[in-house]
């Protein structure tokens, strides 16, 4: 999509002073009308006023090449509007350029000339007209052209007159531009005195296509280049003439809408199907009240799959229910019908999207437009892929209600990095949880320490008693020896869990495959793959080669074990014990019971060792939690600080507006709230809640940390009297929550909250945002939302609750500036926000027959479209000169 090929005004690169051979001055007599041509389209001139010394001989010549080079297009060739003109040098020996519209010819510049009395040679700048510059200029608008000082810096500028005579000339309001080269020259006293602001316009007044200044231009914009949008855009001024613009103006923004098209919706798009094309800069929709103008909108919302955005919790449900009239399931009442189909069309990065809202199953929610102009299908989700703000006046309202959910707003800024942060914080808070779960866990047997000793003091009595039957030495060699091939069990489960390790070990770092064929022509590459997973390779053969080797230790000790000398004594040993099997029988003493007790009296002295591992892992756990618990802090503060850093950036020049960021907020209403749900009353223990707000409100730097010592104490149950304040039933009720409400408060940092200050306007003083009128309040909104983004921006009809000088003040400039770096798409009923806005499109609605249509899309610069906002927005010509009038009766 080429810059030049989008709907409304854009800015055209238009050199208001140029000489030909026909110019007796001019460097190349013999340069060609082509190659004349040619050094323009190199430069990428768009416009050009052909302007020799008192003459048009060229005019027609010039016009016929160009038609010739449009039929051949050379591959140098690119679109340029000639518009022909004439500089004449009048009798107060002063230079005028007189500029007219492209359908002008050479015989148009000599019934000027006649009529000013030129008999001098046509091409000499040097002979002069018998009219003075007042009366050429006349003559000039008479025959409808635009009269431009020239170089009125200059020798023969207007600047180098007479004073008295200049302020003759200044008194003429049919000039509104100067040709100006200096743009810091210092300009006469009585020009400044006369407040005329003309427009300052440069051209290259070269007689050389070769020479360095050859090629420099004013910005101008215009829709397509004609005398018309010329002299509204002189008439503008700075808004739509810029001769020091360095980057291209003309720069689409990285997303944008190009076209919406509409069919068979019930109130759109039934006889024909409705096509709005867009502007990548700034759209003005217009219409009276039930053109439809808002429907537009929430078509776009709808197609973009930003419907969702309406059911957010900071968003009221009267928006939802609003929106919902729009998409209701209910034939009679929806504006979509069983065959309504909607497409937008929408650049992203520099390739065009389709995408779609159609009923039928098989059709393509989302297409991509390939070079050849076709379109294939593309997988995506659209409302993640295509960014875009879109705001109803409710909207703005509601945010200025409550300022806290902008937070969501400056969350989805890129440079705040919300997304990372927040999946950074759940993926900590998972692994929290999980530590939390396991002391849990290891809290539960570490309490069965009390009862376990209790069990081995008593197993030891009945030992003792068994021992002292008489046959003590052969009982504690018995039970020596029970010990002994114990703990050998026990080191042998070690030795053979280290050899699983191992083998896991080697599992896990199997060396990596690749695709070789991506590396196939280029053996030097997959030679030095091949090297270094082959020394992986080498690794992961060691590790085998470890878990035989401690196989076979393992085996080894086996065999030698069961032929040890020691293991012959044990088993010596054991069998002492077993023929004193009958001796214990004669004495009513049980072996077995003897062997039972030492066995429950070795497991149980093996879990209360376990005990002490489990507290040491428990401590470990603990430390490790307070780490996590550390980063998931640190991240919050990453994400206020990253908040704090995009609001400075985008409102450091903001006259209206300032957003603070106070971390984890002040608001104890809020805090209280979030504190409720996660305990689960929301509107109960009110004494109980004023009683934690003194706690929060008395307790400094620490009041966070305070207030969730005091929840968790009363959960635990711990030092009842330092809660004592606290009613029963809170008590309870805090005592019977789940762990995991506890590990939730535990994790919990108030939401920030944002401080938001007017700052002082005509004379107003600066004051919270809370203390603002509703059009104060929905402005400092508006001011936030138009200071930053590339996104595309919908607003629907955003001056609903502003007065008009706040929409002067505030809002045109905004929107103004924003439009240079973002698509805006605004709905309005104001006129200052279209004109003064300076709109590159405006899309005026009507209804016909029950069917809403657009009427002549164009920019201001089209008379049509002029007259459509006077009619719709100023209630007509008339009214518009009435109160013109009134209010300027006494000037």
């Amino acid at each position: 999509m080429n810059e030049l090929h989008f709907a409304g005004a854009r800015w055209w690169k238009f050199d208001f002073h140029t000489h030909t051979p026909a110019s007796v001055d001019f460097n190349d007599k013999k340069l060609s009308a082509e190659d004349w041509l040619r050094a323009f389209m190199e430069k990428e001139i768009d416009c050009v006023a052909i302007t020799d010394h008192n003459s048009g001989e060229w005019v027609d010549r010039l016009k016929h090449t160009l038609k010739k080079l449009r039929e051949n297009k050379p591959p140098w060739f690119r679109p340029i509007y000639l518009f022909p003109g004439v500089e004449i040098s009048t009798y107060d020996d002063v230079h005028v350029l007189a500029v007219f519209g492209c359908d002008k010819d050479e015989s148009h510049i000599d019934k000027l000339l006649g009529a000013i009395d030129y008999s001098g040679t046509k091409g000499d700048s040097d002979d002069v007209t018998s009219k003075n510059i007042a009366e050429v200029i006349d003559e000039i608008t008479k025959r409808d052209g635009i009269p431009i000082p020239a170089h009125v810096d200059e020798a023969k500028g207007l600047f180098q007159i007479q004073p008295k005579r200049l302020k003759k000339v200044l008194k003429n309001r049919k000039i509104y531009a100067m040709e100006l080269h200096d743009s810091c020259s210092i300009k006469p006293q009585v020009y400044t005195e006369a407040k005329v602001g003309w427009t300052q316009v440069t051209g290259s007044d070269t007689h050389d296509v070769n020479a360095d200044d050859f090629g420099t231009f004013t910005w101008i914009k215009m829709d397509n280049p004609s005398l018309v949008g010329l002299e509204i855009a002189l008439q503008d001024g700075d808004v739509s003439v810029n001769r020091n613009m360095i980057d291209n103006p003309n720069k689409r923004p990285p997303y944008f809408m190009e076209k919406l098209e509409i069919s068979n919706a019930k109130y759109i798009g039934r006889v024909e199907t409705l096509k709005c094309d867009f502007s990548p800069f700034l759209n003005a929709i217009i219409g009276g009240r039930g053109t439809g103008k808002s429907t537009l909108l929430e078509f776009i919302r709808f197609v973009m799959r930003r419907d969702k955005d309406l059911r957010s919790p900071h968003v009221p449900e009267t928006l939802e229910k609003d929106s919902q009239k729009y998409f209701t399931s209910e034939e009679n009442d929806s504006l979509l019908l069983t065959d309504t189909k909607i497409s937008l069309l929408y650049w992203k990065n520099n390739i065009c999207y389709r995408l779609n809202w159609y009923c039928k199953e098989d059709y393509p929610s989302l297409e991509e437009k390939k070079d050849d102009g076709t379109w294939e299908p593309v997988q995506g989700d659209i409302r993640s892929m295509f960014p875009a703000y879109i705001y109803s006046q409710k909207q703005i309202f509601e945010l200025a209600r409550n300022p806290s959910a902008l937070l969501n707003i400056i969350d989805e800024a890129p440079g705040v990095d919300s997304e990372n942060i927040y999946t950074e914080i759940r993926e900590l808070s998972n692994q929290y949880k999980r530590i939390e779960n396991r002391q849990q866990e290891l809290n539960e047997k570490i309490d069965q320490e009390t009862r376990l000793c209790g069990e081995l003091n008593d197993l030891a009595r009945q030992i003792e008693y068994i021992e002292k039957s008489g046959h003590k030495e052969v009982m504690q060699t018995y039970r020596l020896r029970q010990q002994q091939l114990n703990e050998i069990d026990i080191l042998e489960d070690k030795w053979k869990e280290a050899q699983r390790q191992l083998l896991e070990i080697r599992e896990k770092i199997t060396p990596a495959e690749f695709n070789q064929e991506l590396f196939s022509e280029n053996n030097d590459v997959l030679l030095d793959i091949k090297r270094t997973k082959d020394k992986w390779s080498s690794i992961h053969n060691e590790l085998k080669q470890l878990g035989k080797t401690a196989e076979s230790i393992i085996h080894e000790w086996q065999t030698e074990k069961n032929a040890a000398l020691w293991m012959q004594e044990f088993k010596s040993d054991i069998e002492r014990y077993e023929q004193s099997r009958s001796e214990f029988e004669q004495k009513d003493i049980d072996p077995d019971k003897y062997h039972l007790l030492l066995t429950q009296q070795k497991n149980i002295k093996r879990e209360l060792d376990l005990i002490g591992e489990y507290q040491a892992l428990k401590q470990t756990l603990e430390t490790e939690k307070q780490e996590v618990f550390d980063k998931i802090r640190k991240n919050r503060e990453i994400l206020t600080k990253n908040r704090q850093k995009f609001l400075t950036s985008v409102l450091q020049d903001n006259q209206f507006v300032s957003i603070e960021v106070q971390p984890f907020g002040e608001n104890w209403s809020s805090i209280e709230k979030e504190i409720r749900d996660i305990l689960q009353c929301a509107d109960r223990f009110n004494s109980d809640f004023e009683d934690l707000k003194k706690i929060y409100q008395n307790s400094g730097d620490k009041k966070i940390e305070k207030l969730k010592e005091t929840i968790e104490g009363i959960h635990k149950g711990h030092e009842a009297s330092k809660y004592k304040s606290f009613t029963a039933r809170f008590t309870t009720r805090l005592q019977k929550l789940p762990p995991e409400s506890i590990i939730d408060l535990s994790l919990w940092f108030p939401e920030d909250k944002l401080k938001i200050t007017l700052l002082s306007t005509n004379s107003k003083p600066s004051k919270p945002l809370e203390s603002g009128s509703p059009g104060e309040r929905a402005a400092a909104l508006l001011a936030f939302i138009l200071s930053y983004g590339e996104e595309p921006l919908l607003l629907d009809q955003p001056e609903d609750d502003l007065d008009n000088e706040l929409i002067s003040d505030l809002i045109v400039p905004q929107l103004r500036q924003t439009k240079t770096k973002r698509q805006v798409i605004v709905v309005t009923h104001n006129a200052n926000i279209v004109v003064n806005g300076d709109a590159e499109l405006v899309l005026p609605l009507e209804i016909v027959e029950g069917q809403t249509y657009v009427q002549q899309p164009a920019s201001i610069q089209q008379r049509n479209v002029r007259e459509y906002i006077c009619n719709i927005l100023e209630g007509g010509e008339k009214a518009f000169e009435q109160r013109y009038r009134r209010i300027h009766l006494g000037d």
